[in-house]
């Protein structure tokens, strides 16, 4: 469900904003503030905005957007960010826009995960086969050149070799960009991923999960998540009239206080999620690919579960992934 938001204050003022949902909420009672938006809390409900508001009752400057457990600043004036985790209990989707001109627009409010697969990452695929599924689902966002970013070699769990990880990361993306699929489909992808090297700062997203403000920088790293979740994606995109969404910058974390993680599958994997895998889905929604059921389209990199842990089936694109990618480049 989308939510538009349109001022109804002064428009001079950098980050207002006006709620205008879809399935129309009651407006609250007056206020110097909105009990939504009261200034002693840093996060805001998504859902408990009122229908009208305007920017001296919902200062909405710094502050979180939070639906379904995950979260979004409000982004400078004429840019989006885009927050994608993957959960055991399924994908959450997040979109906070702030388009010049004085509006928040918000993006899969009330999009809490199915219970289409059981309880626990490790799912069996289902659905038609890899080459035999053609679904895809698309973000409204592309990759339009390149894309620089960095890893934070310090963040990497000691367990594993940094060499070995980052080249994971790496391949990962090189399975977008180059449209690595078994279905013979090619590749029809201009964008690029340029890795530009080791980073001393973390990645701008909290153990919540939430996109922070945007440092202009792309980077990956490993940090904390709550429990249930592998690994969360942020996008900052500025907005383009008639065409997808730039992406400007893009964050990756990945959870390393409740998963293991290998760069190597091998006989004696036990447990551990492969991060070349889990990046080649991440850096699908990089370039602009959403969600795919796992209940009928399990056999897709972009479904909603992992396969499990000790397993590379996702390294390689389905037929979906790759028309997906293609037909947006």
């Amino acid at each position: 469900m989308k939510r538009v938001a349109s001022i109804a204050a002064a428009l001079a003022l950098a980050c207002t904003a006006v709620a205008m949902f879809a399935g129309s909420l009651l407006a609250q009672a007056d206020g110097a503030v909105y009990d939504a938006c009261s200034r002693d809390k840093q996060e805001i409900r998504a859902v408990a905005l009122p229908e009208f508001l305007n920017e001296e009752r919902c200062p909405v400057a710094g502050r979180v957007i939070v639906d379904g457990g995950i979260g979004a600043v409000v982004p400078e004036p004429g840019m989006a960010v885009i927050a994608e985790a993957e959960t055991s209990n399924g994908h959450q989707y997040l979109s906070v826009g702030n388009p010049r001109g004085g509006r928040l627009v918000l993006d899969g409010v009330g999009r809490e995960p199915g219970s289409e697969a059981a309880s626990g990452f490790g799912t069996r695929a289902s659905g038609a086969s890899q080459c035999g599924d053609p679904f895809y689902s698309s973000r409204d966002a592309k990759v339009y050149k390149y894309n620089r970013w960095y890893v934070n070699g310090r963040s990497i769990p000691s367990y594993l070799s940094k060499f070995r990880a980052v080249s994971a990361m790496r391949q990962g993306a090189a399975n977008i960009t180059s449209v690595r699929d078994a279905c013979g489909l090619g590749d029809g992808v201009r964008g690029r991923m340029i890795y530009e090297g080791a980073a001393r700062d973390s990645v701008e997203i909290t153990n919540k999960p939430s996109c922070t403000s945007n440092d202009f920088k792309s980077e990956v790293g490993f940090g904390d998540l709550p429990s249930n979740y592998t690994a969360f994606h942020c996008a900052w995109v500025w907005p383009k009239s008639g065409a997808p969404n730039r992406v400007a910058q893009t964050d990756i974390r990945l959870n390393k206080f409740d998963h293991g993680w290998t760069a190597s599958v091998a006989g004696s994997c036990r447990g551990r999620y492969d991060i070349e895998s889990t990046m080649t889905h991440e850096r699908g929604h990089t370039f602009g690919l959403g969600e795919a059921s796992e209940s009928y389209h399990g056999n897709l990199t972009m479904s909603n579960f992992t396969n499990g842990t000790c397993q590379t089936s996702e390294r390689s694109l389905g037929k979906g992934d790759a028309l997906g990618l293609n037909r947006k480049y």
